[in-house]
Parts: structure tokens; sequence; C-alpha cells
């Protein structure tokens, strides 16, 4: 039979998902009889933090650990990572180093034959499209405020958007009509998650005082 013994992990500046929270477990140890076996253990966090957590990392399902009862070591599956037991709540950060590492190379045509096939799995673990909505710089934009409750736009491409709440203040000091620019963050179906460096377009022919 084999028993896991785990202790709290420090707090940390992101969420936990799928019932793993701050007083969950963080410390992994394995005692078996008879010792030599393995035993696979679910680790209970979809989401790995990059760039100070500024991005996030979403596994399409927990991580898998294969652990060795003898020597204390365990194996991410599909990530060629091993580590011992007693620094499981180093995992996140070094999930996040090996998909840094291979973004890297991936980028730089530098990876290996084994790094390749090494790449490929990784990318089948997690949500690519997401990973890099998230990644993504905002752009610049133009565009006219058409209403202000709720908060409609026409941008110069001629497409029209109702801006979600949490978009629609960056709008606050314009009226209807105006035209403005801004740097916007896309989402999904290019649609406009944040707002910033808003500035009012003079209407053409305006004169410019003096």
């Amino acid at each position: 039979m084999t028993v896991f013994t785990l202790a709290a992990p420090p707090a940390p500046p992101y969420t936990y998902v799928d019932g793993w929270n701050r007083s969950s477990p963080a410390m992994l140890a394995a005692d078996s009889q008879p010792p030599g076996n393995f035993v696979e253990y679910s680790f209970p966090q979809t989401l790995v933090p990059l760039d100070g957590g500024k991005t996030l990392l979403r596994l399409r399902s927990a991580p898998r650990l294969r652990v060795d009862n003898r020597s204390r070591q365990f194996e991410v599956q599909d990530w060629g990572i091993q580590m011992p037991c007693s620094d499981v709540h180093d995992l996140p950060r070094q999930m996040a180093r090996r998909f840094l590492d291979l973004f890297g190379k991936s980028e730089r045509g530098m990876l290996s034959a084994d790094e390749r096939g090494a790449w490929i799995t990784v990318l089948d673990q997690i949500d690519w499209t997401q990973f890099n909505i998230d990644r993504a710089a905002p752009h610049y934009a133009e565009g006219t405020l058409l209403r202000r409750q709720p908060t409609v736009v026409q941008w110069s491409d001629g497409v029209t958007e109702k801006l979600e709440p949490m978009v629609a203040p960056a709008l606050q000091a314009f009226e209807p009509g105006e035209l403005f620019s801004a740097f916007v963050k896309l989402g999904r179906d290019n649609k406009a998650l944040s707002m910033e460096r808003v500035l009012l377009i003079p209407p053409a022919g305006a004169n410019a005082r003096s």
C-alpha cells in the first residue's frame, strides 16, 4: 500500500485550480511495501505562471507524476522532467522552465531531433491558442464611439463592437461621434480585452491652435 504525505505550500501570487489551493499539499513523500514499485500521482494544478504570473500556461489536464518509491524521485509524464518527491512544490516553476527552454529553441530553430519530439508533445498538453492570445502585445487601432451606454464602437475597418464592461471605461471621457486611437489587446474572435494609451483624434480639417 502506498501512502502519500503532504504539507502546505508557500502562498503563490496566482490561483491554483482543480481543488489545489494554498492549504493543499505541496510536499510529496512516498512510503510503500514492497519498495521499488512505481505509482502514478495526479498533480492537481493546470495553470503554470509565466512572466511573473502575467501570462498563464493552461494545461489541458492535470500533470501525471510517475513516482519511484525506492529512489523517492518522480517523472512528469510527457514533459521530460525528473525531480525528488520532496521538491514537488517547485514543479510549476520547473514546468515553466522546460516550456520556455523548448519555446526559445524552437523560435531560433535550435531544437535537436529529441527536443522537437518533446516540443510537439508539450504543445499537445497546453492551450496554445490561448497562450498566444495572452502573450500578444496590444496593437494600435482607431475607431469611433457610437454609443456610451452600452459602449459601442466602430473600428476603422468598419467592424462594430459592443465593448465588455471591463473595457468600456477606457472611453468614458469621449462623446458619441468622436474619433479615438488606442492600443488594444485582442482576445478570441478579435474582441477587445483591454485598451490603453487612448487619445482623441481631432476631426479632419480642425484648426490647430497656435
